[in-house]
């Protein structure tokens, strides 16, 4: 009988592979017959601060363990659910279930009457009386902070400016700093084929959302082909199927950006890498990464197709911290924060820095357990 076991076994993986061809077409006719946008941010959270475009959530939590509150922020032209994508893929679930007081700040989506906004207006105008918000929230005398992509390098010009600010510890994922390692879509701007100014629409003073979609495309040509091909090969699996849209919504739901903010970030940063000559300046003041000396974890993804790898790695010297951490995560820039890697390697490694770094004493204030919607 042994002779027959490869072709039974080569029977079964045709079967299965009919069967999953079949649930596949059924899956592919419903998720475009349905179309209702993917369910993404559904931990619970309030309001608790807004201004302008900007807000500020606060996750429900009755059983705050960790101090201090922790605040969450992207950079200016994407979508803050990605710390909150999908139940069982969610920092925000994550962090609530360890006891952490976790707060969501979010830029807004900027229109015309934002379009006259720098990277002070966002850093000085918005993100530092947020900060201030979560200590009157929590109770709390500082905060720690965690920031990814862009909205790392504004906390690193922000903090780097002023060291004041009540923020106590600090986590930052793909940290862009060498602009001398940027990605191939930035290399029109950096030797001065493509001017800043022309991404800018006049009528708006806005750098469209279209024109942010347009420069990621440049850099992965292929990727709604990819993208497509993967889900079919996994259409006959629930889990991927809701997961593959939650991300899919976050990965090209760009914002637009402020004109005089996109300005100083191409031309001090891009063009000129500011932080790496030391000729950064934030309201005037000088921007000194040695400034940052509170315990700060870096977390690195060693395929990073947007920062790669060398982009983050001067902060390893430049940062003025003596309690300095570095997580090198394998993969891309996406899957250091979501996906199986994030699950495994960069979840639980954040999680137990920010116990490790937690603040002595009484916990801070819990949230109110209420029964209004999100």
């Amino acid at each position: 009988m042994r002779p027959l076991a490869p072709a039974v076994d080569a029977a079964q993986a045709i079967k299965r592979e009919v069967w999953r061809t079949q649930l596949r077409a059924r899956r592919g006719v419903e998720l475009v017959a349905r179309r209702p946008p993917p369910q993404v941010a559904t931990t619970p959270k309030d309001e608790v601060w807004s201004l302008g475009k900007a807000r500020l959530w606060r996750y429900r939590n009755a059983q705050v363990r960790q101090g201090p509150p922790l605040v969450l922020m992207l950079g200016l032209v994407g979508d803050s659910a990605i710390f909150d994508l999908h139940p069982g893929n969610s920092w925000a679930e994550r962090l609530v279930a360890e006891g952490f007081d976790v707060f969501l700040f979010d830029w807004g989506a900027p229109e015309a009457a934002e379009s006259d906004h720098t990277l002070e207006t966002y850093l000085h105008g918005y993100l530092v009386p947020a900060l201030d918000a979560v200590r009157r929230s929590a109770g709390a005398a500082g905060v720690s902070l965690g920031s990814y992509c862009m909205g790392a390098l504004m906390a690193l010009l922000l903090l780097g400016s002023d060291s004041t600010l009540p923020v106590r510890n600090l986590v930052l994922f793909t940290p862009p700093c060498d602009f001398d390692y940027s990605p191939a879509f930035l290399g029109g701007y950096r030797d001065g084929r493509i001017s800043p100014s022309d991404a800018i629409d006049e009528t708006t003073g806005l750098v469209p959302a279209s024109a942010m979609r347009a420069m990621f495309r440049l850099l992965q040509p292929t990727a709604d082909l990819v993208q497509y091909v993967t889900l079919w090969e996994h259409l006959w699996r629930d889990d991927y199927m809701e997961s593959h849209r939650a991300v899919n919504h976050w990965a090209w739901n760009h914002r637009a950006m402020a004109g005089p903010a996109f300005l100083q970030l191409t031309q001090d940063y891009v063009q000129a890498n500011a932080l790496v000559q030391g000729t950064a300046r934030l309201a005037g003041k000088a921007v000194d990464l040695a400034r940052i000396t509170i315990p700060t974890l870096i977390v690195v993804a060693e395929r990073d197709e947007f920062v790669p790898r060398g982009h983050s790695d001067p902060l390893e010297e430049k940062l003025g911290s003596k309690d300095l951490e570095v997580l090198r995560v394998p993969g891309g820039h996406a899957g250091a924060l979501m996906g199986s890697v994030a699950r495994r390697l960069t979840v639980p490694t954040v999680v137990d820095w920010l116990q490790r770094h937690a603040a002595p004493g009484q916990p801070p204030t819990p949230t109110r357990s209420t029964d209004a919607d999100a």
